[in-house]
């Protein structure tokens, strides 16, 4: 499997709040106030040798403290950050690519790429991507659940009834992937809380493509102090030589008016304001110039790619908007946002293709108003559903039944492509396939012989 995994997740509340957003600053000046303890310790050590020892004492003091504050920040958000839900159990779901799967820039400090899936047999409606800057240049439009909530819990207006006369259609209490999935943890809803129920993350199923961009940060971290301790040096520079100059100018301009008190207040308020600018004017040709490139470098040098965990029919395309989907991956709370739960990393990803024994003709939606014609039961299903079952959806228990068993056809793949028994089989000649026989066929001892597709 070509999936990519840098992160893991820890249990709670065994290994304490996991790392916030919002805990952000506060960490950062923790870090800073260490940093500036080992370079202080370091200094006082160098000086037994003398102003040379201090400055050289205090340079190795700052690039290690610096290290271990880039080190911390990056242990983190790779390993303090998503609250195992199942773990080591990866589970699985069906249903729509809500978007096209989308990146964040640099400014988000995370490449990962991700997109939603609306899960089956919840129905599917477009509207803008307001709620999402990047979803919205990507795709524009988003797939979200026509029987989705508002903010305060509530169904939207346009499905309230129809949830209201059909409730086991209600998402987060649907007794089906939904629920499984989506709804909230008693314990973290009460100690750290969940994402408000109108966010897509709540009732679409969020999976991400993991980056490397923390895992680069990390190993790069000595590197990254030395550039930020010769920043450090570059603002002390510029401020330094900024007051010298402002300080000369004030006085020489208050001076003329009025002598040499004017001289003292304007070298003074001068010196002020040149050692603003000039430490300004550093930092910021210092961040521009090179440290802005440099993260850009690494943010764009391997960011995560969905298309990684396509272990499908590639001849079906990319994963894109609309595509009804098989999802594997490890289920977690993201507590650096407001909380949702999410697929993190996405292990495996197949596009139900037509071609395939069980296509996305036999996807199944719950179809409140005018439902149409039912889909045909796959090859080897026994229910016929009616008119009714797709009225009645999750209501419906032979509806249940039939999406149980779509979810089950594709999830069973991709279980079994990662259970060890099938991984022994793989190594065999005639078992070369990726993911299923069904889906992606074998690779025979014969290659003219032709293969299972």
């Amino acid at each position: 499997m070509a999936f990519k995994q840098f992160t893991s997740c820890f249990l709670y509340p065994a290994g304490g709040k996991p790392y916030n957003e919002n805990d952000r600053p506060a960490f950062i000046i923790k870090q800073v106030l260490l940093a500036l303890v080992v370079t202080g310790v370091f200094t006082l050590a160098g000086l037994l040798a003398g102003p040379i020892g201090a400055i050289i004492g205090g340079v190795f003091g700052s690039v290690v403290g610096f290290t271990n504050l880039v080190d911390n920040a990056a242990k983190e958000w790779l390993n303090h950050r998503l609250i195992c839900l199942n773990k080591g159990n990866p589970l699985c779901s069906v249903g729509i690519a809500s978007y096209n799967p989308t990146r964040s820039d640099l400014g988000a400090f995370d490449n990962d790429q991700y997109f939603d899936v609306v899960l089956m047999p919840h129905p599917a409606v477009a509207i803008p991507a307001d709620f999402d800057e990047a979803i919205k240049k990507s795709s524009g439009t988003a797939l979200v659940p026509a029987n989705r909530y508002k903010a305060d819990g509530t169904v939207v207006d346009e499905f309230a009834k129809h949830v209201s006369d059909h409730p086991a259609n209600d998402i987060l209490t649907d007794l089906f992937q939904a629920q499984t999935l989506l709804s909230t943890r008693a314990d973290l809803a009460a100690d750290l809380g969940y994402t408000l129920p109108n966010s897509h993350e709540r009732t679409a199923l969020h999976c991400e493509a993991e980056g490397d961009f923390w895992a680069r940060i990390r190993i790069l971290a000595p590197a990254l102090a030395v550039l930020l301790v010769a920043t450090v040096a570059a603002v002390a520079a510029g401020t330094a030589a900024g007051s010298a100059l402002g300080s000369a100018v004030g006085c020489a301009i208050l001076s003329f008016f009025f002598g040499p008190v004017g001289c003292a207040i304007g070298g003074f308020l001068g010196g002020l304001l040149g050692g603003a600018a000039g430490g300004a004017a550093a930092g910021a040709a210092a961040y521009y110039g090179v440290i802005q490139p440099i993260l850009q470098a690494i943010f764009d040098a391997a960011p995560g790619d969905v298309e990684d965990a396509n272990v499908g029919d590639k001849e079906l395309g990319p994963i894109r908007m609309g595509d009804h989907v098989a999802v594997l991956g490890e289920h977690v709370y993201d507590g650096y946002h407001d909380g949702w739960n999410e697929f993190h990393p996405l292990m495996a990803v197949v596009k139900i293709g037509r071609s395939s024994r069980v296509g996305p003709e036999f996807y199944l939606e719950w179809q409140p108003v005018s439902p149409g014609e039912p889909p045909p039961p796959p090859s080897g299903e026994t229910i016929v559903l009616t008119v009714e079952d797709m009225r009645q959806g999750l209501n419906s228990e032979n509806f249940r039944i039939r999406c149980t068993n779509l979810r089950d056809t594709w999830c069973g793949m991709l279980h079994d492509a990662f259970s060890e028994p099938t991984r022994e089989r793989q190594q065999g000649l005639e078992e070369r396939w990726t993911i299923h026989p069904t889906v992606d066929g074998c690779r025979p001892v014969d290659p003219n012989s032709g293969g299972l597709h």
